[in-house]
């Protein structure tokens, strides 16, 4: 059964992405790269990685929100991980890119009743980047 809720890891393709990060050898890179994203349409499962770096982005420079696994809690803990204080210049555009109209997973929560709580996540997300970026 999959995993669906309006949290970033109450999702299969962000709690699989952890083990990506964790098992890559250059953590900022792949960070990075998780947050880049093509132009146009940007498919549901490459949204979940977008939010899912962005939610280990919060958790490096600042601390884990509610809802981040232990997992990934314990790795942020452990992690010698190279500066990412220039990433949250990155994650806006692509959480902006995930909210628009070219984003599969909007469009998959916008038929749903959790849509709302779906978005405060997302918007809360963004709040937080955005102080990061500012500093």
């Amino acid at each position: 059964m999959a995993a669906w809720g309006t949290k970033t890891f109450e999702e299969d393709t962000a709690n699989d992405w952890i083990q990506e990060l964790i098992d890559s050898e250059d953590a900022r890179e792949f960070l990075s790269e998780s947050l880049s994203i093509d132009p146009g349409y940007i498919e549901a499962d490459q949204a979940a990685i977008v939010l899912a770096a962005s939610e280990t982005l919060i958790a490096l420079l600042d601390e884990p929100r509610i809802g981040v696994p232990g997992e990934l809690v314990d790795w942020v803990g452990d992690n010698e991980c190279d500066d990412v204080s220039d990433l949250p210049e990155v994650a806006l555009p692509a959480l902006a890119k995930v909210l628009g109209k070219e984003s599969e997973l909007r469009e998959i929560w916008s038929d749903s009743e959790d849509f709302d709580g779906w978005l405060e996540n997302i918007e809360s997300m963004r709040e937080v980047i955005t102080q990061m970026a500012q500093l």
